[in-house]
């Protein structure tokens, strides 16, 4: 019965490898540290090559192929809106989420679980954080150095997945064929990869992105500021397939406005990236929260 389910979970993740492919992840967790390194503790910013090379760690672990951990994490690169409805409703933990998506009787990897991996790593990051402000001995502020930089980096691919429309959609590889398409958008199933991998390794380059990424900014609510980053995500899918009609995800003809999207949107992802690990280093400097 286990290994049923193993499979079916397995068929219900989206096909498509990873949300901007191994370019797109590392310019925007680099990009993140230039932007917030002077809000950071030091040790961040010299842990840069860590944190732009574990940007793209989760999606090293899908090459393992179907294990019960490939299995397990699949499901957190990606949220169906439409599967769910508003992201706005959505519950503040994982197993809350989960049990309504069973008492609504919606298969518990169908919908997608790409909030929680980005607010559990970030909790994970404000507690390495704190570990290291606290540390007893040098070995112990050593060892939650590493597992900050680690954790940041994780963060960031999941960060980096969320500002990729695709991601939050059923429409993820051109658009679904079990739903309505008045506008006769795509339905090529290769439309993921070009879009996020072989456009962006033409196309995408860091001075490009760098004018549009922003300082780093305290967010008063991060479970807000991540249903709100998402929905905007969701927003751009449509304006996504608009341009994908008139030719502009060509990676042998790039053309502007094209190029303008995608840079548009690894930009907000390296500015929420800054955004959550200055939030993240503030709040393990203050007195743990009260337990729900």
């Amino acid at each position: 019965m286990r290994s049923i389910l193993a499979s079916w979970l397995l068929l219900m993740a989206p096909l498509s490898a990873a949300a901007w492919e191994q370019k797109g992840h590392a310019i925007i967790n680099r990009l993140a540290i230039e932007a917030a390194a002077s809000k950071l503790p030091e040790f961040m910013n010299a842990s840069r090559e860590q944190l732009i090379y574990n940007g793209f760690e989760p999606d090293r672990w899908r090459r393992e192929g179907q294990t019960p951990m490939t299995i397990g994490f699949a499901p957190d690169h990606f949220f169906d809106s439409e599967r769910w409805g508003s992201i706005a409703s959505i519950e503040p933990d994982r197993y809350s989420f989960m049990e309504k998506l069973a008492a609504r009787k919606i298969g518990l990897a169908r919908v997608g679980y790409l909030p929680y991996a980005i607010v559990e790593n970030y909790g994970r990051l404000v507690n390495a954080f704190r570990f290291w402000r606290n540390a007893k001995t040098p070995a112990d502020r050593e060892s939650a150095r590493a597992n900050a930089v680690f954790y940041a980096g994780v963060l960031g691919h999941y960060v980096g997945d969320g500002s990729q429309p695709l991601h939050l959609s059923v429409h993820y590889n051109g658009w679904a064929d079990n739903r309505p398409n008045p506008k006769n958008y795509t339905k090529d199933r290769r439309l993921h990869s070009r879009y996020e991998g072989a456009y962006v390794d033409t196309t995408i380059e860091i001075a490009t992105v760098k004018p549009k990424v922003q300082a780093p900014q305290r967010l008063n609510d991060v479970f807000g500021a991540i249903q709100q980053y998402l929905i905007q995500s969701f927003a751009e899918l449509e304006p996504l397939y608009d341009l994908e009609k008139s030719g502009e995800f060509n990676p042998d003809q790039p053309r502007s406005k094209g190029t303008d999207f995608i840079a548009n949107e690894i930009a907000r992802a390296a500015t929420m990236l800054g955004n959550f690990w200055y939030t993240a280093w503030l709040e393990s400097g203050e007195p743990l929260p009260v337990p729900r």
